[in-house]
């Protein structure tokens, strides 16, 4: 009797690290979204928002980043949230350069997907790019 109270707690003390370390391989099997993307957003036709090149990076732990339509026009990225695969961030900075919105970005194999929300209002824009660093 003594035995089986002795074992019950290191069973249990082994299963617990074999799920705790099951758990942290599968969260180390997603793919990531750290880097440099390039590629171009567009919009639905028929609306009056233009094509844009589009370059964003995210830095590592996923939380923030950067992004830039042009050498004058760009800013920072900050995570709001994370849903339905989707990472969330605002787009801030450039006062003038481009509208202030959320950037929804989505790894599709080794290509990125990005639908951009305005907070104006409007068509989103979305696009496809590749990891150029």
């Amino acid at each position: 009797m003594l035995r089986l109270r002795l074992a019950l707690p290191v069973v249990a003390l082994i299963a617990g690290a074999s799920l705790g370390l099951a758990a942290s391989g599968a969260a180390a099997a997603l793919p990531s979204i750290v880097g440099t993307w390039s590629g171009r957003l567009v919009a639905p036709a028929g609306s009056h928002v233009s094509s844009q090149h589009f370059t964003f990076v995210v830095d590592r732990g996923e939380r923030a980043g950067t992004w830039r339509t042009s050498p004058t026009c760009g800013g920072k990225l900050r995570l709001k949230d994370i849903s339905s695969g989707y990472h969330h961030y605002y787009r801030l900075g450039a006062r003038g350069c481009a509208a202030p919105g959320i950037d929804c970005l989505k790894r599709s194999g080794a290509q990125m997907v990005d639908v951009f929300v305005a907070n104006g209002g409007g068509p989103n824009i979305s696009g496809q790019f590749r990891r150029i660093r």
